[in-house]
């Protein structure tokens, strides 16, 4: 099956909404099931046989887990079958994600997003938050709603599991709003994400660069890679908030953060949410974390000691949440770097306090550029293949502030029409993204509101899409860049 972004995919959805609401509304819920498995089943059998496998493994998993509850099993005895699973389950993604080219496998569409989402649902079930449905085909829903596969949102049961299945009634406003969310979707990953990727390509070309230039190009990657994947996230949000399913929101508005932890409680929110209810917590509520804590504050003071459990667990975390982008060096790098900075930050939190700037006009700004200073070193380890590469590039970012070539340099990468297209579409972006941080809720608001605002908005994005989108031989205007994780 191909990407999102394909015709016969746009096709496919619309076709689903179709069908959803011809059918009476008790049995709506069976639609986005037999799409889901015919998504599956086109993008290759043997992931499908993977996610079945899953599918199979956390039902049969969650009734186990609750019936051992209702028996009052020993605690260890229901530890001992969650270990097992969890096992299983992220052992298998382990295995899939990171060995497929040794032995010739085929990775499946979405494998960490749908394997985190059934690691979440076992634990769930494990601590009672979550029921165990008798019908397995609620849990495969659940698992392999096909609009999640590609990249996300990671859901828990409570936000989706009752949402699926049951039917939802026609309702205009959902209907208004996620084509609307879907447009934006478009907008953002043809018009400006895909028309920026010369930029990236032209930092990876090996010669010496202007300084200006690699930072200017680095800057740019990161929004880059923020409309690519945020862009992604919208359409299928979109897509679903039009049959009634509302996906949970898995960005904020990064790049308007004012630390580091602000950027990282905007950037990809469910994962991050996954990560702390899951692994952050359990571990610094262990006995190990708790005994820790009591050592470190015999060495650190009372206070410091309280948090460096968790400023520990954090460093692991993002450890791992770098090695998920990819096994190598540059991806220990990115999430090591984040680490010790979220880290420091809590054991610091007494000094950053005394520095800490009012949230408060030019004020707040300073911190905005604060955060955005904090995150550009990880960018320059983000797209590059190695350390090598990224520190050269990081070196010429402080050498060969010469102006005198600039409209030359940028001209070389793009025609000067691609530039003020792609500095008009970062000029939208910036002012939906200022008006959506001061207006709660502002696309379901913009998409309630009269006919005469709401069009002329519609017809200039799908237009946009259309006219100033890139297409063309040697474009794969499909691909999303998180879609390889």
């Amino acid at each position: 099956m191909k990407s999102i972004l394909s015709f016969e995919m746009i096709l496919f959805c619309l076709g689903m909404a179709a069908v959803y609401y011809a059918l009476p509304l008790r049995v709506r819920w069976a639609v986005p099931l037999i799409f889901s498995g015919a998504f599956v089943i086109l993008s290759g059998w043997q992931g499908a046989a993977y996610l079945v496998a899953v599918c199979l493994l956390s039902w049969l998993g969650g009734r186990a887990l609750a019936a051992l509850a209702c028996k009052g099993a020993a605690a260890w005895k229901r530890k001992g079958l969650l270990a097992l699973l969890l096992l299983l389950l992220l052992g298998g993604m382990a295995f899939l994600k990171f060995m497929p080219d040794a032995l010739g496998l085929v990775i499946p569409v979405g494998l960490s997003y749908f394997s985190f989402q059934s690691a979440g649902f076992l634990i769930d079930v494990y601590r009672g938050k979550a029921e165990a449905p008798k019908n397995p085909l609620k849990v495969f829903l659940f698992v392999g709603y096909f609009l999640q596969l590609p990249q996300g949102p990671i859901s828990t049961w409570k936000e989706l599991g009752g949402q699926l299945t049951e039917g939802h009634p026609l309702e205009p406003e959902n209907i208004a709003a996620g084509f609307q969310r879907m447009l934006w979707g478009f907008f953002k990953k043809l018009v400006i994400a895909d028309r920026l990727a010369p930029v990236t390509a032209a930092l990876l070309t090996g010669e010496a660069l202007p300084g200006w230039f690699v930072l200017g190009g680095v800057g740019l990657y990161a929004m880059r890679l923020y409309t690519d994947f945020s862009g992604g996230v919208d359409i299928v949000r979109g897509f679903s908030q039009m049959i009634g399913v509302i996906l949970p929101e898995n960005f904020r508005r990064p790049f308007f953060a004012v630390s580091v932890a602000d950027y990282w409680r905007r950037w990809h929110i469910t994962l991050g949410a996954w990560f702390r209810s899951y692994v952050l917590y359990p571990l610094t509520a262990s006995r190990a974390g708790l005994a820790l804590g009591r050592g470190a504050s015999r060495l650190l003071g009372k206070k410091a000691g309280r948090v460096f459990p968790t400023a520990l667990a954090t460093l692991f975390i993002f450890l791992l949440i770098g090695l998920w982008h990819g096994l190598n060096w540059n991806a220990v790098i990115y999430g090591g770097y984040f680490g010790l900075l979220m880290g420091l930050s809590m054991l610091l939190d007494g000094v950053w306090k005394k520095m800490r700037l009012p949230k408060k006009g030019v004020l707040n700004l300073l911190r905005v550029l604060r955060t955005w200073l904090l995150i550009l070193p990880a960018q320059y380890f983000a797209f590059t293949p190695d350390p090598a590469v990224s520190l050269t590039l990081l070196g010429q970012t402080f050498s060969g502030w010469d102006f005198s070539s600039f409209a030359a340099s940028w001209t070389a990468v793009m025609p000067p029409l691609e530039w003020i297209i792609a500095g008009a579409g970062l000029a939208i972006l910036f002012a939906v993204d200022l008006l959506s941080e001061h207006v709660k809720h502002f696309n379901d608001r913009l998409a309630g509101r009269f006919l005469f605002l709401r069009w002329p908005i519609w017809i200039f994005l799908i237009l946009a899409a259309l006219v100033f989108g890139v297409y063309g031989e040697g474009f794969d205007s499909s691909a999303f860049l998180y879609t390889q994780f």
